[in-house]
């Protein structure tokens, strides 16, 4: 009896240390799995999912998960290869909207030349020669967001942010003293190297100005300054129109109007920037004091001093 016993015993000993060591390859499986679930996740790239335990009910698994990381990779291509096709024709139609506009706006600048227009068509014509600013310019910045979309890292180089900062601002002397601003730079002495394409940059800078032209009513400032070893910080400040201070980010989003309706551009200007400083994972935000004076302030990483 005991032998029976003692038989049976090790029977379930080896049973359950059998048991164990299945239930234990089967979390070692799962846990393979989940790491190279999230690897592929996060690299966004395809490979075949390795199995260590080759089981009839592993395998299966393993074709069913292989098979949705084939399916995924395939959906993120064609959304990859459509968006990339809408980004073309974006570009392609802004580019041929921007030269008949550029004509059309001259032709109407030699009529408004005339002295003989009466009153009301003069309204008029004032009237077409805005709208056709503002689909010019519509048109231009779908022209630089797509440019924007389009640059790869190939198309990057070490530029000096202090140096392109005071190029263009430079060039901004004639308006800012016809509009008798009160400006003022405080710009640091590093260079503040940033890797990156020189047209994404430019536009930041020019995008940046322009939003302070069509505001800015006395005065407006700008601020180049090292944070750290990493970081560069860009402010630029302004008084003008009064903005509630719940709506400053809202300034970002794409054809963004403020409540009285009457807000010049585009409305694509700073959400082109936001797009900008986010390709090169940097940071941007907008803070008003609810009594006109407005900021945007962006941090760039960099790599290079």
């Amino acid at each position: 009896m005991n032998y029976v016993l003692t038989v049976l015993c090790l029977i379930l000993a080896g049973a359950l240390a059998a048991l164990t060591v299945r239930l234990v390859q089967r979390r070692r499986q799962l846990a393979l799995f989940t790491r190279q679930l999230r690897e592929i996740r996060e690299q966004k790239q395809n490979r075949l999912i390795r199995v260590e335990h080759f089981d009839g009910e592993t395998i299966a698994l393993a074709k069913e998960l292989q098979a949705f990381v084939d399916e995924e990779q395939l959906l993120i291509k064609e959304a990859e290869e459509e968006r990339q096709a809408v980004k073309t024709m974006v570009a392609g139609i802004s580019h041929d909207f921007r030269t008949p506009l550029t004509a059309a706006g001259g032709y109407m600048q030699m009529i408004a030349k005339d002295q003989g227009l009466s009153q009301r068509s003069r309204s008029y014509l004032d009237k077409a020669i805005s709208k056709t600013n503002y689909l010019k310019e519509l048109s231009d910045e779908f022209f630089a967001l797509s440019l924007v979309e389009g640059k790869g890292n190939e198309d990057r180089t070490v530029l000096s942010l202090k140096r392109m900062l005071e190029e263009v601002t430079l060039a901004q002397h004639e308006w800012i003293e016809a509009a008798g601003i009160q400006f003022s730079a405080d710009v640091t002495e590093d260079s503040c190297d940033v890797f990156a394409n020189e047209v994404d940059i430019l536009r930041l800078l020019e995008n940046l100005y322009s939003n302070a032209r069509k505001y800015a009513k006395s005065r407006m400032a700008i601020k180049l300054s090292r944070m750290d070893d990493k970081r560069c910080e860009l402010v630029f400040a302004n008084d003008g129109k009064l903005l509630p201070m719940s709506d400053a980010e809202s300034i970002f989003k794409p054809f963004y109007r403020s409540a009285s309706g009457d807000t010049p551009g585009s409305g694509l200007g700073l959400y082109v920037v936001k797009r900008i400083v986010e390709k090169y994972d940097g940071e941007i935000h907008a803070r008003t004091s609810g009594n006109g004076d407005f900021e945007i302030k962006i941090v760039f990483f960099t790599s290079f001093r």
